[in-house]
């Protein structure tokens, strides 16, 4: 089905895929050295993290595995078995769920959050307020490499200042929702500065008043100080990157659903513990999501979430 309003963007997978984690794991679960783990989206990884800082009061020493490797990446862990816990940045892709499939891996799908990808830079540029849709496509755009590369070309009112685009790495999720919906298809600009980590596309942005990079809200919002957010122009005026804009549908191009991919099997194995912060990661979401600078989805479908998966005592 798909939810409307805050969660226009969200659409829940088929339940073929839908794990159930039973309370008896709680007690099966046998007291393995191994360590949970967590990989992929650098987008979930705050909220993981905000967990585990939470489930630390009651239980110092608990430790786990946080691996940010780009949604991509993560989703390969998943289907290996060497990750029970998955960010993702986008909905676990066709050949993706058959790779999962084909290696006997079930997983649970949860919906963590809404976010939104925005254009951000430096505090020192007083002249860039905003941009047009199509602006944004050209900047990026393949076809601009090596001849759009001063501000002055994009607008004459600009400052004939150089262009240095900049944004995540391939791997991450963000890469491809953002050229996708921008309708560049995955492909972006030969002299583009690709980064492994969100935070380290802040930091560039923020040293060259001439730079221009696309990242998460919530990692912009980090920065604030550092960076600024664009106003995006998508045909009715210029819209500038909210969590009510996003919660409005005004945002739609660049607003999307993050999401939590669990391997219930390979959770069984940990101990006692990690079923203990899966229960309090689930059961909480929607506080560390706020923590996290993500925009939280409706209350009940944290609670659909818990139902799902049957973690309550």
């Amino acid at each position: 089905m798909t939810l409307n309003m805050t969660n226009k963007k969200l659409q829940l997978r088929p339940l073929l895929h839908l794990v159930v984690l039973p309370l008896a794991l709680v007690c099966a679960a046998s007291a393995v050295k191994a360590q949970l783990r967590y990989a992929g989206s650098d987008t979930v990884e705050p909220v993981i993290e905000a967990a585990h800082v939470a489930y630390l009061r009651g239980h110092a020493g608990y430790k786990m595995q946080m691996q940010a490797l780009g949604t991509s990446s993560g989703l390969r862990e998943l289907c290996t078995g060497r990750a029970a816990l998955v960010g993702a940045s986008r909905p676990i892709k066709t050949e993706e769920v058959k790779t999962c499939a084909a290696a006997g891996v079930q997983y649970a799908e949860i919906p963590v959050a809404l976010d939104a990808v925005v254009l951000a830079v430096s505090t020192k540029n007083t002249w860039l307020k905003e941009l047009t849709l199509a602006e944004a496509r050209t900047l990026f755009d393949p076809q601009s490499s090596n001849k759009l590369l001063s501000w002055k070309q994009v607008r004459a009112s600009f400052p004939d200042v150089p262009i240095r685009t900049a944004g995540p790495d391939i791997k991450h999720g963000t890469f491809g929702f953002f050229t996708e919906n921008l309708g560049l298809k995955g492909f972006i600009r030969s002299d583009f500065k690709d980064f492994t980590t969100h935070a380290a596309t802040g930091r560039f942005v923020a040293g060259d008043v001439g730079a221009i990079g696309f990242m998460p809200m919530g990692d912009a919002n980090a920065m604030d100080g550092q960076v600024r957010v664009l106003a995006l122009d998508m045909g009715a005026g210029p819209i500038t990157p909210s969590q009510d804009e996003v919660m409005s549908g005004r945002y739609d191009k660049l607003s999307r659903t993050v999401y939590l991919y669990i391997n219930s099997a390979l959770l069984a194995k940990g101990n006692a513990q990690d079923i203990e912060f899966a229960q309090l990661l689930i059961k909480d979401m929607e506080k560390f999501v706020r923590f996290a600078n993500l925009i939280p989805l409706r209350g009940l479908q944290y609670q659909e979430n818990f139902k799902r998966l049957s973690l309550s005592r």
